[in-house]
């Protein structure tokens, strides 16, 4: 009994440790996904983009290596930086400096992937990300 007991308590701990996110597990590379429609108050077209987020420790995205491309627009890709901030909850605020994009996110508990929304300054939309 007393083995089993200590097997829930470490199986419960193992679950609940990754549940609880860091700031360092926006660390990395992420390729992102966006799919964008207009808003009502917005001139631009619905479009499907990419990004490249080179993330560090802090949650800085570097605008030297991370870029975004626009598919349906066919344009070259462009520089961006900005912020990749972590909550404990693994939720997360995404902002970048592209047409000042606001994101909101959820970490999978693996801590290599999220989905979530945004809005920029004339449309919103869904985005995903895995990250290399």
């Amino acid at each position: 009994m007393k083995k089993l007991i200590t097997f829930a308590i470490l199986v419960l701990s193992i679950q609940q440790a990754s549940a609880t996110c860091k700031q360092a597990d926006a660390k990395g590379t992420w390729i992102a996904y966006q799919a964008a429609f207009v808003t009502p108050f917005g001139d631009k077209e619905s479009h499907v983009g990419q990004c490249k987020l080179i993330v560090d420790a802090k949650g800085v995205v570097n605008s030297a290596t991370s870029v975004c491309e626009f598919v349906t627009f066919q344009t070259p890709q462009m520089p961006t930086g900005g912020t990749f901030i972590v909550k404990n909850d693994c939720s997360a605020d995404i902002n970048l400096d592209l047409g000042s994009f606001v994101g909101q996110v959820q970490i999978t508990n693996n801590k290599n992937a999220y989905t979530g929304r945004f809005e920029t300054e004339t449309v919103s939309g869904i985005t995903n990300a895995v990250k290399q």
